[in-house]
């Protein structure tokens, strides 16, 4: 964990204010926010609280050394990889504001999903708050750039210590009630269907997907998954094909376009109605590689694509048109 990350996390009403943050000192009876928090060009947390505290005292009511506001590794002080060189993919700073104007989303809305600006090594980034089943924080992810590079994919970081999780766990209770979810690659996929009411995972990066994220899609009939056109799109589809959510997979094709944020961007008027028509044209994944369900083997004459017909999945398909209006 950065020293800024673990100090933010530990203080009360913590405020942005330009290239610094600002929160109650613990060090005194603080009612007006008179601790200001920086980040230094070394990576450490500058900490000054203007009612005169020394940091020390400071360092000490937030349970903490003066040397947690070091970045170090082995008792030698860490050497930060710095940000590359901004291009012309990157000339905006990766503000919480820039990212919600790139996605076309609401900051009011990316807020209640746990985005705040934040600095990453000296640099504009948001923040992503991953969070479990029952809402408590697990991992943080930052985003520092808003697009690729030519050079490399430079967008995301885990903090020190997260590990990959499904994005979206704390929405579970609402996609048990919808009776399918659509597992999509990255957050801003994730964010672009919750803000139209349609129940979705993020996979952080296709390669991070794990046997264990299954688990949490049990008593979920009916899984959609987007599989972008790329390599990174290939091993994921391998690895959900070997997972124990294989039979009740539905591949989506999305046309010309790479993602659901893609799709979204082209023509967000005719977002849902494109996004209905994409979601019921999904193929099960066992008839895309050449077989059926062991439950329909014993049935002739019917075509691929007519399956699944059944009475509850038409009502699954019924439940998501009303979701998209």
């Amino acid at each position: 964990m950065m020293p800024v990350d673990l100090v933010l996390d530990r203080l009360e009403g913590v405020k942005e204010r330009g290239d610094d943050y600002q929160a109650l000192c613990p060090a005194h009876d603080d009612r007006e926010p008179s601790l200001s928090v920086s980040q230094g060009d070394d990576g450490s947390a500058l900490l000054k609280c203007f009612a005169g505290c020394e940091t020390e005292d400071v360092v000490a009511a937030l349970g903490l050394g003066m040397g947690d506001l070091f970045e170090r590794r082995n008792g030698h002080k860490k050497v930060l990889r710095s940000i590359p060189p901004k291009s012309t993919a990157t000339v905006q700073p990766c503000t919480l504001k820039n990212y919600a104007a790139a996605k076309r989303l609401p900051v009011e809305f990316l807020q209640k999903q746990g985005l705040r600006d934040q600095k990453y090594q000296g640099q504009p980034a948001v923040r992503i708050s991953y969070r479990g089943v029952d809402g408590s924080e697990v991992a943080v992810r930052y985003r520092t750039a808003l697009e690729k590079t030519e050079e490399a994919d430079d967008r995301f970081r885990w903090r020190t210590g997260s590990k990959a999780y499904l994005y979206g766990l704390w929405r579970l209770a609402g996609t048990g009630k919808a009776g399918y979810v659509v597992l999509v690659e990255g957050e801003s996929d994730a964010q672009t269907l919750w803000n139209h009411g349609i129940a979705a995972l993020g996979i952080p990066g296709a390669s991070n997907w794990k046997p264990e994220f299954a688990e949490h899609l049990e008593g979920v009939e009916r899984i959609y998954v987007v599989v972008e056109p790329d390599q990174g799109g290939d091993k994921l589809r391998a690895k959900l094909s070997a997972s124990d959510l294989r039979d009740r997979l539905h591949v989506v094709d999305l046309g010309e376009h790479k993602d659901a944020s893609g799709l979204y961007l082209s023509d967000p008027d005719h977002f849902k109605e494109n996004l209905n028509r994409a979601l019921t044209s999904a193929v099960p994944l066992t008839e895309l590689e050449g077989e059926r369900p062991q439950s329909r083997l014993g049935r002739r004459g019917q075509s691929a694509r007519c399956w699944p017909a059944s009475r509850t999945s038409w009502s699954v398909s019924r439940v998501i048109l009303r979701a998209l209006g």
